[in-house]
Formats: structure tokens, C-alpha cells, sequence
């Protein structure tokens, strides 16, 4: 009995003592006193391959991870714990690759993930929670891929989105809380991919447009409740770029102007909804400097904008041109100081961007408090309320309320407020190869009317006389005169698209020489034309906002009447019978000159 004994414990102890006898242990610390232990690590003794136990350690002491290698590859069980002592991860290990069952947790120690794998890939039923303990999503993998109908939850249990994939690519479906559709479209490997459209919870269409490996790409657009566009523009690997505008529900444009690299860049415009400018900005990757206004044009406030937030100092007027306030900025939110029209404080208070925050202190002329109030915004306009006390009262600049309804002319003939306005010169250096030569002078309002005089002479040929000699030999020298009036469109990178129309005076000399027996017999015809036509073009600008270059293209056609007058014998009329002398006029209008625009002014009414 005794010798059965000690031989069972001597099978147990003696491949013990031939283990250490074939590994060493290595312990490394962070400090050179070492008191901080970092690694111990279990190695062969022959050549010092990684074999047995393995534990690391955060500075603080406590245990980063424990596991065992089999000669240098991770193998059984491994536990992987956060800097508090609860478990991140644990799970099994063979020949190096996860295996079986494993489980994550969150730093409280609450489950936040858990599944099997195979050979490092996720195999089966997968399951993911929110720290709350609510299930967050499930589904199965195959081979790492999500394969059949996934289920994304609220943290309150209700249903978020649902998926169908097939080799990691379905359809992916999202929901609001209410159970309405919020957004559908392709998932391909937990990313989105190609279109997708998002909806509003009344089921109208918020967004469309797409999607490369779960990153927006391309023209995106998106939609108000009531079905108007909100706003549009590109994205370039999941940044805004290029032209950007944006609008209110009545379709008219709230702002306007060019994104680089997701921030404003250059030129930008903001309207009131009555096609008022609003403010207005010059940009280089979201910083410079803004400038807002009053609807009838007065100035509202400036400062400097830096990343599209409002930093430093900011002033603020009242319409008639006095300091209303100042706030001092840091990275968008700042303190407002107001005052009363003798300087002295009249409020103070929190500030971010152009809303007013939390609680503000209002003051009576004389400094003492008047109570403290929270401003609540209605129709973007800030009302001071309290429950116990009362406002300072300052004379109201007029009884008159606000009209409920305008007469909104068309958009051409109303008048924006502080518009450009300039002349524009140009003319065509080219033109004489085809025996004309142009010049134009336009008064141009800011993407909405010109006005233009467009003379061009003719002489043909253009650079000789007509000589005498064998035959007839015709020359041509007059002017015509368009006077045209231009509707244009929003300025964008490829220009300004206009129409317009226009009244065309003209008048030719016909001459033509003739040898009659000793001598050369010149003869002269007349021909007056009157015509009106439509036009289309594009007029391009190099600085919208300032001085520059322009090129204006347009193509029309026209109709009129033409007199032809020959007073001379008419054995000589067949001299002209090359030329057009019907009395039905219809002219091709056609017109590329090349100019100045500027200088340009700002009108204020």
C-alpha cells in the first residue's frame, strides 16, 4: 500500500522536477530598484524559447495578463485584464490562434461581447451588449463573415436595424425608435457601400447618395421634412468639397459657397429668407473673417471665424450704427457684454456661436440688477423670460408689428441687400479675322440683371480696300448696336448661366467698284436692319466678390426687317445679288468677348 503510494506521487513530482529542470523564469521590471515587476516570463533553457507560464503587468502593479506559451506559440487559456483589475478579454488559445468560446467585458465589468471561434476567425453565434447588460447585436458568422439575419438593438431593447448578409454583404435596413425606416441601403464587411437613402420620421426623404468603404463619397443631397433640398454638395473620402449650398423650406438659398477638406474656403454668402444677404465671409480652410447683417443691409456684427468657430473679439451694433455688445471667443463659445446707449452695461452672458446660453444678467440704467433670465429662442430670435421678474424696459423703436405677408418680386428685378454692383468692359482682340470688331459695356448686378450695349463694327474685307479691275469686286463697312438685357443665375465654378433678350439696331454701306469704259465706277447701296431676338450664355468671373476678368459666351436667334436701298441705274443691281436682301430679317446672334469687371460697390438699398 505504502510502495503503490509513493509510486503514484513520484509520477506526479518527477516530470514537475524534469520541467524546471528544462525552463527558466525571466522577470523584468520598469525601475532599476526592481519594485515594479513588467514581465515574467517561463523559458527553455536550451534556447530560450518562450515555454510555460506568462504573466505582464501595468505600472501600477496590477495584472495586465496571464497566460501560457508551448514552445513559443500562446496555447491553453489566456485572461487580458484592464488597469482596475476586471477582465477584458478571456479566452482559448491553440497552436497560436484563438479557439472555442471567448468573452469580452467592459472596463465595469459588464459583458460586452461574446462567441466562438476557429482558427482566429468568428464562427457562429455572435452576441454584443451594451454596458448596461442589454443586448446591443446579434447574428452568425462564417468563416469571419456575417452570413444570414443580423438584429441591432436600442438600449432599450427595441429594434435599431436589421441585416441580411450573404458572405459579408446585405441589405441593411435602420429604424427610429417609433419603428419607422430611418435608412437602407448595402453593407458590405460592417461598412456601408454604394447608394443609400435616409429618411425623416414622417417618411420623407432626408439624404441620399453614397457610400465607399463605409466612407460618403460623391454628390450628396439632402432634403427639409417637407420634401424641399436642405442642402447639397460633394464629398471626397468623407469630407465636404467644392461648391456647397444650402436652403431654406421655401427653396430659397440660406448660404452658399466652396468646402475644402470639410471646412469653408473662399467666398461665402448667407441670406434671410427674403433674399436679403445676411452675412458674408472670406476664408482659407475655415478661418478668416465674417461680416452680418441687419435685413435692411445695416451691419449686424464681425469678428474672425478660425476652423468654422467664432474666436476673439466680436462686436455687435445696433441698426443704427452704435455698439450693441462685445464677446470675447474661445473656440466658439464666449461672454457677451451688452450696453445701453450711453455706455453702460446693460447685460452679460454666455454666448456660443450666435446663440445665447444659460442664465444671463440683465441691468438697469443705473447698474443695479435687474434679474437673472434664460433667453429662449422663437423664429431665431431671442426672448428673455423669468418667472419672477421683470425685464428692463427700452423704448421700442415702433409700434408697427411685423407684416405676415410680403409681395416677393421675381428674383431678378428685387434688389439684394448689399449686392455688387459694377461695369464691365470687353471686347474680342480675334474678331477681325471674320472682318468684325466688338466692344461691349455692361452694368452688371450681382448674379441677377445686366445690362448691356453691345456695338460692333464691319468692314469687309477687313484689312484692304476695294480695287478696281476685271469684275466686280464688294466691300462692306457699318455698325450694329445690341441693346440687351440679362437675366443671370448663382455664380458656380463653371460660371454664371444667363438669357436674355434684346433690340438690335443696324446699318451697312454696300460698295462695290466697276471699270466703265475709261474709268472706275463705284457704287454705293444701303441696308438698315431692326430686329428682336433671345439669347443664352454663360458669363464666367474670376473674383466673384471682386475686380477681374471675365469671358462672356451667348448664341440666340432673332427676327426683324430689313430695308435694302439702291439708289443707282439698275443694270447695275445684279452687282449685289450676293448679299441677303430679303426683307424678313432673321439674324443668328453670336457673341465671345473677353473683359474687365470691376471696380465693383456695395449697395445698401
Amino acid at each position: 500500500m505504502i510502495k503503490n503510494g509513493f509510486f503514484t506521487l513520484s509520477m506526479i513530482i518527477l516530470p514537475l522536477i524534469g520541467f524546471t529542470q528544462r525552463t527558466f523564469q525571466s522577470h523584468t521590471y520598469y525601475d532599476l530598484e526592481k519594485t515594479k515587476s513588467k514581465e515574467i516570463i517561463t523559458m527553455k533553457r536550451k534556447d530560450s524559447t518562450l515555454h510555460g507560464d506568462y504573466a505582464s503587468f501595468y505600472l501600477n502593479g496590477s495584472l495586465a495578463v496571464k497566460g501560457f506559451y508551448t514552445n513559443g506559440i500562446s496555447d491553453s487559456s489566456w485572461v487580458y485584464y484592464y488597469e482596475n483589475g476586471h477582465e477584458k478579454a478571456r479566452g482559448f488559445f491553440k497552436e497560436g490562434q484563438q479557439h472555442r468560446r471567448w468573452y469580452y467585458y467592459y472596463e465595469s465589468g459588464h459583458k460586452k461581447a461574446e462567441g466562438n471561434y476557429q482558427r482566429s476567425k468568428k464562427h457562429g453565434i455572435w452576441t454584443y451588449y451594451y454596458e448596461n447588460g442589454q443586448e446591443k447585436s446579434s447574428g452568425t458568422y462564417l468563416n469571419d463573415l456575417r452570413s444570414g439575419i443580423w438584429n441591432y438593438f436600442f438600449e432599450d431593447g427595441s429594434l435599431r436595424a436589421q441585416a441580411f448578409y450573404k458572405e459579408g454583404k446585405g441589405t441593411y435596413k435602420e429604424f427610429y425608435p417609433s419603428g419607422q425606416l430611418k435608412g437602407e441601403g448595402m453593407n458590405v464587411n460592417d461598412k456601408s457601400e454604394g447608394t443609400w437613402t435616409y429618411y425623416h420620421e414622417n417618411g420623407a426623404i432626408e439624404a441620399t447618395g453614397s457610400f465607399n468603404n463605409g466612407i460618403r463619397t460623391g454628390l450628396w443631397t439632402f432634403h427639409h421634412e417637407n420634401g424641399q433640398v436642405a442642402g447639397k454638395g460633394l464629398y471626397d473620402d468623407g469630407v465636404k468639397t467644392g461648391k456647397w449650398t444650402y436652403y431654406f423650406e421655401d427653396g430659397s438659398v440660406s448660404s452658399e459657397g466652396e468646402m475644402n477638406d470639410d471646412q469653408q474656403e473662399g467666398y461665402w454668402k448667407l441670406y434671410y429668407q427674403t433674399g436679403a444677404l445676411k452675412g458674408e465671409g472670406k476664408y482659407d480652410k475655415g478661418s478668416g473673417d465674417y461680416v452680418e447683417y441687419y435685413p435692411n443691409g445695416k451691419l449686424k456684427a464681425k469678428g474672425a471665424m478660425e476652423n468654422g468657430l467664432r474666436e476673439g473679439k466680436w462686436q455687435y451694433f445696433t441698426e443704427s450704427g452704435m455698439v450693441d455688445g462685445e464677446a470675447e471667443f474661445v473656440n466658439g463659445a464666449g461672454v457677451y457684454k451688452g450696453y445701453y446707449s450711453d455706455g453702460a452695461v446693460k447685460m452679460t452672458g454666455n454666448i456660443e456661436g450666435s446663440k445665447r446660453t444659460g442664465d444671463w444678467t440683465l441691468y438697469n440704467t443705473d447698474g443695479s440688477i435687474a434679474g437673472i433670465y434664460k433667453p429662449v429662442y422663437e423664429e431665431e430670435k431671442p426672448i428673455f423670460r423669468s418667472t419672477n421678474l421683470k425685464a428692463p424696459e427700452e423704448k421700442k423703436s415702433s409700434s408697427k408689428p411685423e407684416y405676415l405677408f410680403k409681395y416677393k418680386k421675381t428674383r431678378y428685378f428685387n434688389p439684394k441687400i448689399n449686392e455688387y454692383t459694377g461695369l464691365i468692359v470687353a471686347t474680342n482682340p480675334i474678331w477681325p479675322a471674320i472682318d468684325q470688331i466688338p466692344f461691349s459695356i455692361e452694368y452688371y448686378m450681382q448674379e441677377r440683371l445686366g445690362y448691356e450695349l453691345n456695338l460692333v463694327m464691319h468692314k469687309a474685307p477687313f484689312y484692304n480696300s476695294v480695287a478696281g479691275g476685271s469684275g466686280p469686286n464688294t466691300s462692306s463697312l457699318g455698325i450694329d448696336a445690341h441693346l440687351r438685357q440679362k437675366f443671370y443665375h448663382n455664380d458656380s465654378k463653371l460660371g454664371m448661366p444667363y438669357f436674355g433678350h434684346e433690340i438690335l439696331f443696324g446699318y451697312l454701306q454696300h460698295q462695290t467698284v466697276v471699270n466703265d469704259v475709261s474709268r472706275d465706277l463705284r457704287i454705293n447701296a444701303e441696308e438698315s436692319r431692326i430686329a428682336y431676338g433671345i439669347v443664352v450664355g454663360n458669363r464666367w468671373v474670376q473674383r466673384t466678390e471682386d475686380s477681374g476678368m471675365t469671358v462672356d459666351f451667348n448664341i440666340g436667334v432673332g427676327i426683324g426687317r430689313r430695308v435694302f436701298t439702291k439708289d443707282f441705274d439698275p443694270q447695275y443691281f445684279f452687282l449685289f445679288d450676293e448679299l441677303n436682301q430679303d426683307k424678313l430679317y432673321l439674324p443668328v446672334i453670336f457673341t465671345l468677348n473677353i473683359g474687365f469687371i470691376g471696380p465693383k460697390r456695395r449697395t445698401t438699398s
